[in-house]
């Protein structure tokens, strides 16, 4: 866990490096940004150094990995090292807390686990490091009773909150948190990485890149949860909307979002069992998504089923945002196609409907089309029902409604 293994953040890394130089780090940090893009591994990396024991190195250093406080955060049994994330729940002392879904940071696990051993000595290093993954998931109760750590802080604790939403975060939290911005991945380095890791044809990896936009661990995310399958099903049912069926293409869309909400949920789940302790967003495993989790048994029942009753809401309609993504995809290339211009995607099982669709349809229409996906996100994010959604956004492809211009 090193500062100098985070690549493409310079920016982030240079600001750490000069807090660890000076000899002033701060009490509590905000690492913010996007999902799979480093936050968690350079939050680890500067919980290593903080914690480390070696008195050789400069103050700006990596931490050494030899001491004996290195030696026990690598095993992942560091007293002074603490890791706050939901599924804390399942060890808090009250049954009812254990019973829970964990779907928030709720006060009782904040209290538990932070706030009160923050008050406590450090018992190997000088200082106890308390890393929050997902601190946007900190329900108004949690955050109001860290605020008093955050104002009064033990003068040997430090507190690392990592979020892709900091603005669900209170603005008192932010406000006491020394904050630090982390940038979306060069595409061609997330495309390199997935090649490497995953053995992936180069076009797929370069396909996966541009679809998570310079985020790594959701491109990992969505290559675990076959998105480029779902590319095909999307194509698929385009296909058979061109030939009439607004219903059923709807119905299609909600299909492939379940199928594809129950593959995340499965490859989240397999994930974390897969390597314990390993950095989340180096192992490509997701930073947040939506509202909710997906309870194993339900996504079990939901995968017999075929149907999205047993899912969370927020965990279909993300994945319904995908599908939307790779619908979009379909059009955007057309109609870059259309006007002379190369496909930033052009997705392999998207590429003989999309040079159809470029072909036989206009510029303006394909525009219409994109802009019809756009208002069909934004429905789901004003909880339209997906049913409603799917049957506007087929019309609308096929020019049989409005889309606004304005929402």
């Amino acid at each position: 866990m090193r500062l100098s293994d985070v690549q493409h953040q310079p920016r982030a890394i240079s600001i750490l490096r000069r807090s660890l130089s000076s000899g002033r780090t701060h009490h509590a940090y905000l690492f913010e940004g996007p999902e799979g893009v480093g936050k968690q591994m350079a939050a680890k990396a500067l919980a290593a150094r903080l914690l480390c024991l070696s008195p050789d190195i400069p103050a700006d250093a990596d931490a050494c990995g030899t001491c004996a406080s290195c030696r026990l955060l690598a095993r992942g049994n560091h007293p002074d090292f603490h890791l706050i994330e939901r599924r804390l729940h399942k060890l808090h002392p009250d049954r009812t807390i254990r019973a829970g879904k964990g779907l928030f940071l709720v006060v009782d696990v904040i209290r538990t686990f932070l706030i009160e051993p923050a008050g406590t000595k450090p018992a190997v290093s000088s200082r106890r490091v308390f890393l929050v993954d997902e601190a946007e998931r900190m329900n108004e109760g949690a955050q109001n009773a860290l605020l008093k750590t955050l104002e009064e802080p033990p003068g040997q604790t430090c507190l690392i909150l990592v979020t892709s939403s900091a603005e669900r975060l209170l603005p008192t939290i932010r406000s006491r948190c020394q904050r630090v911005a982390f940038g979306l991945l060069p595409p061609e380095f997330v495309a390199r990485q997935l090649g490497q890791r995953l053995n992936l044809p180069a076009a797929d990896a370069e396909a996966l890149a541009r679809l998570a936009g310079g985020r790594l661990g959701a491109a990992l995310r969505w290559h675990r949860a076959g998105l480029l399958d779902a590319a095909q099903e999307a194509a698929q049912s385009i296909a058979r909307l061109e030939r009439g069926g607004v219903t059923r293409f709807s119905q299609e869309l909600i299909e492939a979002g379940t199928a594809l909400a129950t593959r995340l949920a499965q490859a989240d789940s397999q994930q974390e069992h897969h390597v314990e302790g390993e950095d989340a967003e180096d192992s490509g495993a997701s930073e947040g998504g939506g509202d909710e989790m997906i309870d194993e048994e339900a996504v079990a029942v939901s995968g017999r089923r075929g149907g999205a009753s047993a899912l969370g809401t927020s965990e279909l309609r993300d994945a319904l945002k995908l599908v939307l993504m790779l619908v979009a995809a379909v059009y955007r290339d057309a109609l870059l196609l259309n006007v002379g211009g190369p496909a930033a995607l052009h997705l392999a099982a998207q590429r003989p409907l999309t040079e159809s669709i470029s072909q036989r349809t206009s510029a303006a229409h394909l525009d219409t089309c994109i802009r019809a996906v756009a208002h069909a996100e934004r429905m789901l994010d004003r909880n339209v029902t997906p049913a409603l959604v799917g049957e506007f956004l087929g019309a609308a492809l096929v020019g049989a409604a409005p889309v606004p211009i304005v929402d």
